[in-house]
């Protein structure tokens, strides 16, 4: 199971560039569609991996056939509070989104040019869209407007909002990220290749530890988002107790009875 975890960890790490290739696609910018196949191709193996890890691990945990809880353990329903350790990666990842858009407004003010956020061009379009997932992501991961609708979205208000409009996002930005720099990125570094050593050291270190902590804060706060975001069980005997904890239990009483009788 572990050496499952590994390998798809692994196979998503190493195409890191197909959520750069998404984002380009999305402006008509694609540089090879043989290269975004098999980007796709790489992440989607690493996926399935996981799956079937994940699945291995909720066999040996017992968890719930019906909704892949450990009762009595897991969070029941979306209204449960956020753990700690959540809100901690959220906001890691929120401080690693200001270090790196800080660099970019100090490149702007130091060569006098215009922010791209108020460039009407397409990459003033994908630095907006790059910096809410990097501030309204993270906070929608762990706080409650990200689960159920809050009370301004009239039509939609209470309602809970889809987890995979939430989740998505969250999960390919976040494994871009921390592949991408986080793994190519400081390889390239430390190895001294891709010019890098031609910046500034503060400003490097701004923007690869910025980007690598703001991709694993937002895979870290995604893991707590899923599990508060499971849908209801349905299995009509479910209780709180652990599967194993019920068995135990009944095994017990059935021995107290026998030693009685």
């Amino acid at each position: 199971m572990a050496l499952a975890w590994v390998v798809g960890a692994g196979l998503i790490a190493y195409s890191y560039m197909l959520a750069i290739s998404l984002a380009t696609l999305l402006f008509d910018q694609v540089d090879h569609w043989g290269s975004l196949l098999t980007r796709a191709a790489g992440a989607t193996a690493g996926v399935l991996t996981v799956a079937c890890a994940v699945a291995e691990q909720r066999r040996v945990r017992q968890a719930c056939s019906y909704c892949a809880r450990v009762h009595g353990r897991s969070p029941e329903r979306r209204t449960d509070p956020t753990p700690r350790w959540a809100y901690v990666a959220a906001y890691v990842a929120i401080a690693g989104c200001t270090a790196r858009v800080s660099v970019l407004v100090l490149d702007s003010v130091t060569a006098r040019t215009p922010l791209p956020f108020a460039l009407g061009s397409s990459f003033g379009n994908f630095v907006v869209l790059l910096t809410l997932a990097g501030t309204l992501l993270p906070l929608a991961l762990v706080h409650r407007f990200g689960r159920i609708w809050p009370r301004w979205v009239v039509l939609l208000a209470g309602r809970d909002v889809p987890r995979w409009l939430v989740l998505g996002p969250a999960l390919s930005v976040g494994a871009g990220m921390a592949g991408y720099f986080g793994v190519a990125g400081m390889t390239a570094w430390l190895l001294g290749r891709g010019n890098l050593d031609q910046a500034p050291v503060w400003k490097v270190s701004m923007e690869m530890f910025g980007y690598t902590s703001w991709g694993l804060g937002l895979l870290a706060a995604a893991m707590s988002y899923y599990a508060l975001t499971r849908p209801n069980c349905p299995s009509p005997n479910r209780t709180d107790i652990p599967v194993s904890s019920r068995a135990r239990s009944t095994r017990s009483g059935m021995r107290s009875s026998n030693s009685t009788s």
